[in-house]
This record gives C-alpha cells, structure tokens and sequence, in this order.
C-alpha cells in the first residue's frame, strides 16, 4: 500500500516551528485549564444523567410541582429499649431544630403529640388486645413493682402468688405465674453479670412468649427525616446540612445517658453524597497511580527518559485541551463523565506509542533522528488516524442514545480522543525534534538482540508455526465462553455500587425492612380522598406492596374496638402507681427472700408434676434456671456479687417508672378524625392544588431487580404515572442499559464501515472483526469468573472495548499489508509491541481504577482490565494465526 505525501508536508510543517507549535500549546493548556476551572460545573444527582423529556422523568417533575422537593437526609436512631431511642431522637430533634439556615424543616413523626397520644390506635387489633392479655397476667406483680422497684419486690411478690395458687389452684393465677416465671427464665439466661439480659418492655408490651409484637419492637427504631437546604453552587448540593446532622449524631450517641444507641444517616442525598465523594476521591488517586504507572511503563519500553518526557507531555498537554472542550461543549461533569480524564490517559497515549516506537526502530535501523521521527509519522499517520476514528466513533455513539450521562460522556470523550491525535502529530513530533540534539550517538544493536529475532525465540516460534492450532484453540474456548456471555445479567442494585460499610448503605437496608419506616416507597397521586380510597384498597392487594400511607390512612380503623381494650387496659393498670427508682439492695434481707423465693417454685413445680399438669415443663425450666442464677452470685460472693445485683436490678428497673408512666399515658387515646392531624404532617400528603399523596411501600427489598420490576411493574399497572424513588431507579437504569446496548450495536456497525473503508476488502475487514469478538467473549467468561456482573458503571466498557480492541487490529493489519513482513514479525515488531503496550497501558490506567473503594469504580476497572487482557492475547496470537492461514497480499 503506497504512502502518500501528506505525512511529509505535515513533518515539514512541524519541523520548521518546532518551538513555537510546543510555546502555543503549552499556552492552550493553562488556559483551558483557567477556563475549565472557573467553569466546569459537576452535577451529583442521579436526575442529571437523564434527559428531562423521559417520560418517567416528566411524571417525577409534575410530582414535584405539586409536592416539592420530597428529597429527605433520614437519621435512623435504635436501640433495644424503645424509650431510651424516643428519648435519644428527642434530643436529636431539639438539637437539629437549634440549626439555622441548613434545614427546611425538619420532621420527626415519634415525637407528635397526636402519635404519643394515639399511637396505639394505629396497631392491629390483635396486637392490642394480646398487650391487654400480656398485662393483665402481669398487673399484679407490676402493681408491687411500680411502688417499690427492686429484686426484694420482684421476688416477694411472686413468692407470694405461688402461696396465693398453691393455695386456691386458681387457673388464671396459674397463667399468670406461668408467664412471668418464663420471662425471668429468659432474662436469667441471659444475665452475663453487666445487665439483667431481661427486658421490661416484655411484661409492658406483649412479648413475654418469646416472640417480639409489633409493639414491642416499634420503638426501638425512631425516624427524623430532614429536607435540606441546597447551595446549588457546592460540589453536592447538601453537603452542609449532611455534615451537621452527621455531626449532631456523633455528639448524641456519646452522650453517657444514651450508651447501647445507635444512630446513622441515609437517604438519597446522603447516599449521592457518599457516593460522589468516594468516587471523587478514588478517582484522583486512580489518576495518579494511572500517570505513575504509564510513566514507568513507558520508561521500560523506551529505554530512555527524553521519548518518555516526549510522549508525556503532548498527552498532559492533550488531556488539558481536552478538559476545556469538556467544558465549552458541555459544560458540566457527572458521576459518569468524570473517569473520562483516566480513559484518556490509556487511549491518548497509544498513538506516541506506535510514533515512538517506529521512530525508536528507525533508529536502531541506522536512520538520522529527522528522519526516523519523519518516518514513524509517516508510517503511523494512516493506522493511527483509522484507530482513532474507531474509537471516537465508539464514543460518539454515546450521543445517539436515551441517557444524558452517558451521551455527555460520548461527546467528551470522542473530542478527547481527536483532540490527543492532534497533539500526537503536533506536540509529540515537535518535542522529539527539539530533544534529538540531547541524544547519545546510536550504537549498533547486536542482532540476536534485535527487535525481529524475537519471532525466533522458542515461545513466539511455537505460537507462530502452529496457526490451525491456535485459531482451533481460540474458537473452541470461545464457544465455552458463549454460556456465561448469554446468561450474564445486568445488576439493579445501586447499594453495590457504593463503597462496602457505608453507613448510609447499611441504614439504608434497615429502613427497607422495617414495615414502620420504609423511606423507599412509589408515589402516587389522588384528586380527592375518595379516589385515595380507592387507590388505596386497589394496590394494598397487590403482592408486592406491604401498605400503603395516604392522609386517610392517618385516621385508625377499627377505633371502637381499640378505645374499648384501652379502655379495659386502664382498668387493669388502674392499681399501677410508680415512684422514682431508688437503689436500694437490703443486702442483709436479700438471702431470706432468695431462699424462700427458691422454695415456693420447687414447691409449684412438685405440685404441678403430681397433678401432670403441662405448665410443670417451664416450671421446672425456670428452677433450673433459677438454681445457675445463684451458684453464679455465690461463686463471686466474696468479690463481685454485689455488684453483680447492683447491675441486674438497674438493668431491670431504674427505667421502670418512666416506662410505665409512658403506658399509662399511652393508653389515654380519644377517637380520632382527619380534623385532628397535626398540620405539619397533612401537609405532606396534599399538595399545592389539592391532590392527596400516597406513599406505596412495596413488601420485599426492592434493591434487587426481579422484586423491584415487580413492585414497579404491577404498582404501573394500577397507576401509569406512578413516580418515587423505586420507580426512577427502575425506569433510569432500564434506559442506561438499553442505551449502551444500543451504542454498542452502533459502534459495532460503524467500526465495521470503517474498516471496510479502511482495507477495502470484506476478507480483511472480518479478520479484523473476528478477533475482537473473540476477545469480547474472554473478557465475558473472565467476569463471570471473577464473580462480576455487568451494572451502571461498568456496562460503559462495552461499546470502548470495540474501539479500543478493534485498534490492535487496524495497526498489525496496516503493518502487515505495508511490506513483506511474515505475520511473526508483525507480531514481534514495533506494531505488536505497540500495540502490547497499548495494551497495558489501557490496562494500567484502567486497572487503577481497581483501587478504588466505590464498587462501580472498581467494576470499570476490573472489567477494562479483563477486556484488555483478552483482546492484547487475541489480537498478539489469534489474528496473525488468521492472517498466516487466510490473509494472502493482494498483488
């Protein structure tokens, strides 16, 4: 194939004003690094990768006309008593509310008085009356325990019961006994000699059989959900208010009164947040391992500093140019477009490489330095130009889809990569012509060292003679990888994108399985209440959906039936009068009472077996239970039983007389009507017109896809326009994976025009194709290997694969086609070395990315890493086996 004389008229050119083409460039960088700094914007949220005119994306917006801006940071504080998590989130609130200008308002439903007061209207029937059976069988040892709470008491009092029975065999005392001996075997159990291992809430709140009610366990998990202030001029949005509440929690939960609470924030700002920053901060660091390892690389393959400082500085000088195209035609980065700046670290410096290269040949060859530079552009111009094209294209397909994020990204990186063969030919040319005075005479090279005796060696020869083999052995391992490459699927869950044990991704789950506090939940719009109605009755039948929470829905059913069991609960309770706690032992009473404590339960369980009455079994449980409870305080007696008591009664009952005082006031609920919600909390279900809101929490994790496609799918079905946050996940990414499937059929049809173009020969062109997508099916296999999905951040390796592997072939079969050499030596020659390094380099500044913690950038990585490491083997082995078997010259 004939070289044309532009490459000499363009040598010609640079090698006239080599100083002043560096001088203008080195100029064009800082000032487009000065124009991208004052300008670059970066956009965090998820909203920002996807065009406005998306139909999911025009419901979300016409949802926020009308509610706002529902985007909420959620604190999430717990513990295993329920009171002292009220009584921790009561103090978070006080103190959040205490902050000026970060919150629009700040909500938290535990601490309304119409919640406190009517709380127990909003639990199932069953619920109320099991806390009224629970309570009516311990009233009588609560009512001892409320005047004076202590061991003594506890221990008097049943003692006394047990008399009471023994002595009437009455059924309900038996009952009642029964219960309570029970709990104390739990409690007992699990008493380590810290605390009393038994809870209170388990007499107070139903949960005595073992098994925790929905009463018992709803407050130990209280909500406060904060809608932040923005400053749309900050990297993230609510970064301030996401730090002052992060701050607010760190103060609460080292506060002595609240040890054993726990507390963290999520939500979607908190998650974006998180996310960005950890990507953020990855990246940067990814980018100068990137550079360190090129460097270094480059050092290796040049032998000598002056060709590295060359190649490196038209690649620094084309990524700066590249960050101001970035920004004058786009403006903005996103979470996407943000790792464009590592793409082309590997792509912008494969072109010097091939340049380099042959320049390096040309030289080892006996040529003057002018005209081994004049001959490695000369060489290249074409290949380098049709790879390029290639992968431009591959990028450029990006902005024939759907998604923004990832169009943006396309338009950048595309310019990216003409912007870094510009410089390849200007830059890089001008700096090796101004360095060629610094070097050292070229010496003669011995010839067994030479670059085409390497096609001798024993490895490259037995690859080389054998080409029926290895196209057998590539095709037939190709055909294992089809069954992974078919059955790969695409992964939903954006919580496995983030960085492993972030607290927002930890809470985030937390609040998916609590039925109380989904905080992840589709929306969905009414026109009145009747419609809400309606709605309502129609998804709660739904499999998926667990409830549903409408402003009807904050007015209880079954009121007449609760009121009337809290209404025979206050009897109950009536006789319940508590006092202040005080720490009391009576050391000196406490062997009387254990004794004579230990005697009546031997004598009920005796009593019991005679009459081979069931309840014997966790009578007789209990006493052994009761007998290890003792040896323990009599082995420590003479060092730590006191204490050992002091710690098992605090445990037991210093929260006592606020927990029954909380009961009691709890149990005060009137009938309630819609007049009688707070305003605070209507108006988050009526919007500006009028419409009423409903929040659908769906009933499994709906992180996963097959139960988030079907909440999302039959939730759609009922109401078309459903929006919330489910559904934006859903339908964005459902859209980014189509739209890279799209780009990748597109570039794979582009690259196809280009290489017929190109060699202008179909037979050429599919010894081309054939190895990239043999290379595609390795890097599938090795994913499913390495147990990696495909997901939102690494689906973008699909369409660059293509053309970056199809570039490998555009070198070896321009190379091959130029001049006589065998298929070896092209292989074993400046083009296969070129594109060896090629290869790594791509694989290193990709493979940087591994060490990030954010998991979808570490994703990229490892899936660019397996793409490149499959096409360098194919494209160095498989394509010039085809090229010795089918790809004769044409003459």
């Amino acid at each position: 194939m004939p070289d044309t004389p532009k490459p000499s008229r363009l040598f010609a050119f640079v090698a006239k004003r080599p100083r002043l083409i560096l001088a203008l460039a080195l100029l064009l960088s800082v000032c487009s690094v000065i124009y991208t700094k004052k300008n670059m914007e970066f956009l965090t949220g998820r909203d920002d990768l996807m065009a406005k005119n998306a139909p999911f994306q025009m419901d979300y917006q016409a949802y926020r006309r009308e509610f706002g801006d529902q985007e909420e940071i959620v604190a999430v504080i717990e513990s295993d008593d329920a009171e002292k998590s009220t009584r921790a989130a009561d103090a978070l609130y006080q103190r959040l509310n205490r902050e000026t200008g970060l919150f629009r308002d700040v909500f938290y439903p535990g601490g309304l008085p119409f919640f406190r007061k009517n709380g127990l209207l909003f639990m199932p029937l069953e619920d109320i009356r099991r806390l009224r059976h629970t309570l009516t069988m311990a009233a009588p040892v609560l009512k001892d325990l409320a005047a004076s709470p202590s061991v003594q008491t506890l221990f008097t009092s049943l003692t006394g019961q047990i008399d009471g029975y023994l002595a009437s065999g009455d059924p309900a005392a038996l009952e009642s006994l029964t219960f309570m001996l029970a709990t104390l075997d739990k409690g007992f159990k699990a008493f380590d000699g810290k605390g009393s291992g038994m809870s209170m809430d388990a007499f107070l709140k139903g949960g005595g059989d073992g098994t925790p009610s929905a009463l018992e366990s709803a407050g130990k998990q209280q909500v406060i959900t904060m809608r932040p202030v923005k400053d749309e001029t900050s990297f993230v949005a609510s970064e301030k208010p996401i730090k002052a509440a992060r701050a607010a929690l760190a103060e609460l939960v080292k506060r002595p009164e609240f040890k054993g609470v726990t507390a963290g924030l999520t939500g979607v700002p908190v998650l974006e947040y998180e996310e960005m920053a950890t990507s953020q901060r990855d990246i940067e660091i990814a980018t100068i391992l990137s550079l360190s390892l090129t460097v270094i690389l480059l050092l290796f393959a040049f032998r000598g500093l002056l060709n590295v400082i060359s190649a490196m500085v038209s690649l620094i000088v084309g990524i700066c140019l590249s960050f101001g195209f970035a920004t004058a035609a786009v403006g903005h980065l996103n979470i996407l477009s943000m790792v464009f700046a590592i793409m082309l670290i590997g792509l912008g410096i494969e072109y010097g490489i091939q340049v380099v290269l042959r320049y390096q040949e040309e030289l080892k060859n006996g040529a003057s330095g002018p005209a081994a530079i004049e001959t490695g552009l000369r060489a290249n111009i074409r290949s380098i130009i049709m790879a390029a094209a290639t992968v431009a294209l591959a990028f450029a397909t990006f902005a024939f889809t759907d998604f923004k994020g990832i169009a943006e990204l396309g338009i950048i990186a595309a310019g990216g990569v003409v912007i870094c063969v510009i410089t390849t030919f200007t830059v890089l040319p001008s700096m090796l012509i101004l360095l060629e005075r610094f070097r050292k005479p070229n010496t003669e090279v011995p010839k067994d060292q030479a670059p085409a005796g390497l096609a001798e060696k024993p490895f490259f020869r037995a690859l080389f003679t054998n080409p029926r083999t290895v196209v057998g052995a590539t095709l037939l391992l190709a055909l294992v990888c089809l069954y992974p490459t078919l059955t790969m699927h695409f992964d939903y869950n954006l919580m496995n994108l983030q960085a492993k044990g972030l607290q927002s991704v930890e809470y985030a789950y937390k609040l998916m399985r609590s039925k109380e506090n989904s905080g992840y939940f589709a929306v969905v719009t009414a026109k009145d209440r009747a419609e809400a109605k309606q709605l309502t009755e129609r998804l709660e039948k739904l499999p998926s959906v667990d409830h549903v929470v409408s402003l009807p829905a904050l007015v209880p059913d079954d009121q007449q039936a609760k009121l009337a069991e809290l209404a025979a609960l206050r009897q109950v309770l009536a006789e319940v009068k508590p006092v202040p706690y005080e720490e009391n032992l009576r050391v000196m009473e406490l062997p009387r009472v254990f004794e004579g404590f230990r005697d009546r339960v031997g004598k009920l369980k005796t009593a019991l077996e005679a009459k081979k009455a069931p309840e014997a079994k966790p009578v007789g449980a209990f006493l052994t239970t009761l007998d290890g409870f003792f040896a323990k305080l009599e082995k420590e007696k003479d060092k730590n039983a006191l204490g050992m008591l002091r710690e098992f009664q605090g445990g037991m009952f210093a929260e006592l007389p606020v927990k029954l005082t909380m009961m009691k006031e709890s149990l005060e609920a009137s009938p309630v009507v819609e007049a009688d919600v707070p305003t605070e909390l209507k108006q988050r279900f009526v919007g500006k017109s009028g419409q009423l809101l409903l929040q659908v929490a769906p009933k499994k994790e709906v992180f996963e896809h097959e139960p988030l496609q079907e909440f999302v799918t039959q939730v759609k079905g009922i109401v078309p326009h459903a929006t919330g946050e489910p559904i934006m996940v859903y339908e964005s990414l459902t859209i980014m994976r189509d739209a890279y499937l799209r780009a990748f059929a597109y570039a794979f049809l582009g690259i196809a025009v280009i290489l017929l173009i190109n060699f202008k020969s179909v037979r050429f062109a599919a010894m081309g194709a054939l190895p990239l997508a043999v290379g595609l099916l390795f890097m599938v296999g090795g994913m499913r290997l390495a147990g990696v999905s495909f997901n939102s951040a690494n689906i973008i390796v699909l369409p660059l694969i293509l053309g970056v592997g199809i570039d490998s072939a555009i070198y070896i079969i321009n190379r091959y086609r130029q001049g006589n050499e065998t298929p070896a030596q092209v292989a074993t020659r400046s083009a296969g070395i070129g594109v060896f390094l090629n290869a790594l380099t791509i694989l290193f500044s990709f493979g940087a990315l591994m060490v990030a913690h954010h998991q979808g950038v570490f994703s990229i990585g490892a899936v660019m890493s397996l793409g490149m490491a499959a096409s360098v083997a194919v494209f160095l082995a498989f394509l010039p086996a085809l090229l010795s078997l089918w790809g004769k010259r044409q003459g």
